[in-house]
């Protein structure tokens, strides 16, 4: 099946993004940073004044500037008074949403514009459309595309479609209703080309655990919403990779929270049962139900990807004025955006407020516990978002170091890769971040992007100031 989607994405998907990017996709050729400070997101310190040396798409050597060899034919920064940090992932995104009506090549500049070298997409919508009865095998192609250097782009984790039970609450998703099409599904979406399987709300407790048997046995992972029939111990023992959103630990650490569980299947809607419950959630908070599950995750390795920007920017909408809306988002973009921010009522932005400082809680007593923690957004401010959800983590207690590892170490940690990406180390891919400010005296210092590496290419400022040129004359047509 690889080998049919490589030929798809050569007929469809090459011609027009090698004519958009036609400079960026030659082979790179070394590449020298000289005088930087290198943070290589291993816990160490800042190291100053070093060369890194970038070749055949990985770094070659790092060592104290005046002492590291450059390749005569090197394209040579003198990167002084820059900071290097490792590509930045998005650990929860969605990309390729086509209700949204972006161009993917749009979407992907975005990302790359502002430091996102790569993304674990949750999930796109399965209505049949012009691209076929399943549509998300197109994000395959996008995948392969970049992997083939066809064109720049994040490196991309798909699920394709998102994997739910009955009552998903959107048309196009896969719904199943017994635990044999919850595993016919898994084995369906791999033979398409599915990275790993993201799992929803309304799954059955059956189903759910039919899913994770399956994929346990096609050697593939699983993650996602922890259904509401489930709860977030039972979703780490039964081996789910990440919980997102919270949704296993806002009621696990409570002394309700078997009612509250059949609270939620009742209603069918867990945000809203979280919400109109908040208050209760937080009186029953129990210290010795916290640590117990949060041991639970450290033994079986449950990450946690919190996406605390998702309930922050519904308290404080980012005006439809802001250029991050108005300049980059597609006329449909905007449009849904627009709907997200109706006016609530008192009571709602109350426990709304109330959810949010609870969350930033929960986040902070499991990094304490050494619980891994991701970062990822949940949001259509494609990059910027990323920067955003740094800034919660650290506000909930990580350090700006812990909070960059959350986008970089940890992200490699949680795909298996870290023997090849995730810090700054001779060997790895080159995938870099080159800072004008250094990002552990302030986590905001990551939204000041000199430059970008991407699989060895060097996109300097006026390079990504093109990219996002190109995006907004797109997305405002005249």
């Amino acid at each position: 099946m690889r080998a049919v989607l490589c030929s798809l994405l050569l007929l469809v998907v090459a011609p027009a993004v090698v004519r958009a990017q036609a400079t960026e996709t030659t082979e790179p050729g070394p590449l020298a940073f000289t005088h930087v400070t290198v943070i290589d997101a291993t816990g160490s310190p800042a190291q100053p004044n070093m060369t890194v040396v970038v070749s055949a798409k990985h770094v070659i050597a790092i060592g104290k500037s005046g002492e590291v060899k450059i390749p005569p034919s090197a394209q040579v920064t003198d990167a002084k008074g820059k900071f290097m940090i490792p590509g930045l992932w998005d650990m929860h995104s969605h990309v390729f949403m086509r209700k949204n009506k972006m161009l993917p090549l749009l979407t992907l500049n975005l990302f790359l514009a502002h430091g996102v070298t790569g993304v674990r997409d949750m999930g796109d919508q399965g209505l049949p459309d012009d691209f076929g009865i399943f549509p998300y095998v197109q994000d395959f192609e996008w995948r392969e595309a970049i992997r083939a250097g066809a064109t720049l782009g994040p490196r991309l984790l798909l699920p394709g479609v998102i994997v739910d039970g009955v009552g998903a609450p959107r048309a196009g998703w896969a719904s199943v209703a017994t635990a044999e099409a919850a595993r016919k599904e898994v084995i369906f979406l791999k033979s398409l080309g599915a990275d790993f399987i993201k799992v929803h709300d309304h799954l059955s407790r059956d189903e759910f655990l039919a899913i994770a048997e399956e994929t346990k046995k096609q050697g593939m992972s699983f993650a996602g919403h922890v259904p509401m029939a489930v709860s977030g111990a039972q979703s780490s023992d039964a081996g789910q990779k990440s919980d997102e959103h919270l949704f296993g630990v806002l009621f696990g650490c409570s002394t309700k929270e078997s009612e509250l569980m059949q609270k939620a299947v009742a209603s069918g809607d867990a945000m809203r049962t979280y919400l109109e419950n908040v208050q209760t959630v937080i009186d029953t908070y129990s210290e010795e139900k916290a640590a117990e599950l949060f041991s639970k995750f450290v033994k079986n390795r449950t990450f946690q990807a919190p996406t605390i920007v998702r309930i922050s920017q519904l308290i404080e909408p980012v005006p439809m004025s802001d250029p991050r809306v108005a300049k980059y988002m597609s006329p449909a973009l905007r449009a849904e955006y627009s709907t997200r921010f109706k006016p609530v009522t008192p009571e709602i932005l109350a426990a709304q407020k109330l959810l949010y400082q609870y969350e930033a809680r929960l986040v902070g007593a499991m990094n304490r516990a050494g619980v891994t923690i991701l970062a990822g957004t949940d949001n259509v401010l494609y990059g910027y978002g990323l920067h955003d959800e740094l800034k919660e983590l650290v506000k909930a207690g990580l350090t700006p170091m812990q909070a960059l590892q959350s986008a970089t170490r940890n992200a490699a940690d949680y795909l298996g890769t870290l023997d090849s990406m995730g810090t700054i180390e001779k060997g790895k891919l080159a995938d870099l971040v080159l800072l004008d400010a250094n990002p552990l005296d302030s986590i905001d210092n990551t939204r000041k992007i000199f430059g970008v590496v991407v699989d060895g290419h060097f996109l300097n400022r006026q390079a990504l100031d093109r990219m996002l040129a190109q995006v907004e004359a797109a997305a405002n047509p005249k």
